[in-house]
């Protein structure tokens, strides 16, 4: 018989020992279940224990009560260099993402309004300064907002350095467009209807080809509530007539699944569902309202700005935050924001919130890790982590340093238990060393781990360490200079020491008057 039989004999003998093992589990488990119950009769006095009902909530109770959310935050490790850049202090600026890249433009720098584009690398976590092409914005600009599609970024408005001869800070209506591909700078000459100058409004995409615009102020200091909608293929800019009342410094988001990716030539304007929370009214007061932008029915005109109704706890009324919509878990994050009272020593907030849209539910998130307050600020979202940058915490800048928000609850629940892990880890290692020190000490002086040997705790513990203290000198003839230390030796080690010597010389003890005769004539 060769190898091969045998080889095939044995897989048919295990298959059919396996077999057999299947077939009495299966004879087992009904047996078991087909078997009448017997009665268990208890004694007095007896516990019945029930097991815990642990069925899975309902998909109803998911939504109407979702789970409450944790996020980590971590700041971007910094290695100084050679060739290492690192921007200045930046608020009101603009962040976009293209590629691999974040792109940082405008904003007022720690060296003025910025006039340069910045590109982030997040794969080797450097910034680069991009000398383009084209006709830039000149003099930089500040609290101006931008909308990526494709490669293109549009920047609208925003406002230049403070005019001390006018007395105004000058606010611009012009529309560039920046090629990230190509690194090109192009003005639009735009048609349509008139927009007003402004800085510190919003802006969203909209749809596969437009650009939504709303509130704002302009150089009078007027705070604007109109809503207005740009062609980025036409260049045509289209006012609307929605009701609202005036408001800037908030925040906007698109939440639609659209195809505003999708390569759509038809000019029918869509339906859209944009939601603008906060901001600071006409008066300067900060608000806390969500808004949502409501059509005619079955149109897709405009009509207003609807206060939504919500349950829940909402942010404080607060006014220079940012939104981001989580589309894993249906959520639209507000983070930071300047409040109108002082809390815990500083205007900003270091809170973060979800809105719920299909339930209209407020939920506060934890957040673990990093987590610094601050306001006009930058954030992107990341697949499931938020990128933040710049802005003012505590009544100063901020560290020009990219802030990540993790979002995922497995990637958050892995870097807790990770910092949880190191954190009882160093606290063991500073244990460990105070330890040793003490013991170090030990060695030399310390009298508070000596008991002395008179005591009843005593233990057979090494030689007892003692001082003389200042307080026992007489103030004449006392001395500020280091006390030299005395040594007390154990009593039973001084008499065995004693009894020693005296054996070792009895000879000359018994003879002491002959070894003194010796002693005197050597």
């Amino acid at each position: 018989m060769t190898e091969r039989h045998q080889e095939v004999i044995s897989d048919a003998l295990d298959q059919g020992t396996q077999k057999k093992l299947k077939i009495r589990v299966v004879q087992k488990l009904k047996r078991r279940d087909h078997s009448p119950k017997k009665r268990v009769n208890l004694k007095e006095g007896a516990r019945v224990y029930q097991m815990p009902n642990l069925a899975l909530p309902t998909v109803e109770a998911e939504i109407d009560h979702p789970p409450q959310l944790t996020f980590y935050g971590e700041t971007q490790e910094f290695f100084r260099s050679a060739r290492s850049f690192r921007p200045s202090f930046t608020e009101s600026g603009s962040m976009a993402l293209y590629g691999d890249s974040l792109y940082l433009y405008g904003g007022i720098a720690g060296d003025g309004i910025r006039d340069q584009m910045l590109r982030f690398d997040l794969r080797f976590q450097d910034w680069h300064v991009i000398n383009g092409q084209g006709e830039m914005p000149k003099n930089g600009r500040a609290a101006l907002t931008v909308v990526a599609l494709r490669n293109h970024f549009i920047y609208f408005g925003g406002s230049c350095k403070f005019n001390t001869k006018l007395k105004v800070r000058e606010c611009f209506n012009t529309v560039f467009d920046y090629n990230a591909s190509t690194r090109f700078w192009e003005k639009i000459n735009v048609q349509g209807d008139y927009i007003e100058p402004r800085r510190h409004h919003k802006a969203c995409i909209y749809g596969w080809k437009w650009m939504l615009v709303y509130g704002g102020v302009n150089s009078s200091e007027q705070v604007l509530n109109d809503t207005a909608l740009y062609n980025i293929e036409k260049m045509i800019w289209k006012q609307w007539d929605v009701k609202s009342t005036p408001i800037c410094c908030h925040s906007i988001i698109n939440i639609s699944q659209s195809s505003k990716f999708n390569d759509n030539t038809t000019d029918l304007i869509p339906v859209e569902i944009i939601y603008s929370f906060g901001g600071k009214n006409q008066e300067g007061n900060s608000t806390n309202i969500m808004k949502k932008l409501i059509f005619y029915p079955n149109t897709t005109t405009a009509i207003a700005w609807e206060t939504v109704q919500t349950e829940g706890r909402p942010p404080m009324p607060c006014h220079n935050h940012t939104m981001e919509f989580i589309k894993k878990i249906q959520g639209i994050v507000i983070l930071g924001g300047q409040r109108d009272q002082i809390i815990n020593g500083c205007l900003e907030s270091s809170e973060c919130f979800i809105f719920y849209p299909s339930i209209n539910l407020w939920q506060q998130v934890l957040i673990e890790g990093n987590n610094v307050p601050r306001c006009a600020h930058n954030s992107v979202l990341l697949s499931s982590k938020i990128a933040v940058f710049g802005g003012i915490g505590n009544g100063k800048y901020l560290e020009p340093l990219i802030n990540y928000i993790e979002t995922d609850q497995t990637q958050v629940q892995a870097r807790v238990t990770k910092e949880q892990f190191t954190k009882r880890q160093n606290q063991y290692l500073l244990k460990s060393q105070k330890n040793s020190l003490e013991k170090m000490e030990s060695l030399t002086y310390s009298p508070r781990q000596f008991t002395s040997f008179h005591s009843e705790g005593y233990k057979g513990q090494g030689f007892r360490f003692n001082t003389k203290r200042l307080s026992c000198i007489a103030q004449s003839t006392r001395s500020y200079l280091p006390q030299k230390r005395q040594v007390l030796v154990r009593y039973d080690i001084l008499i065995g020491f004693v009894k020693q010597i005296i054996k070792e010389n009895q000879d000359i003890l018994n003879n002491f008057d002959k070894f003194m005769n010796q002693q005197s004539l050597q």
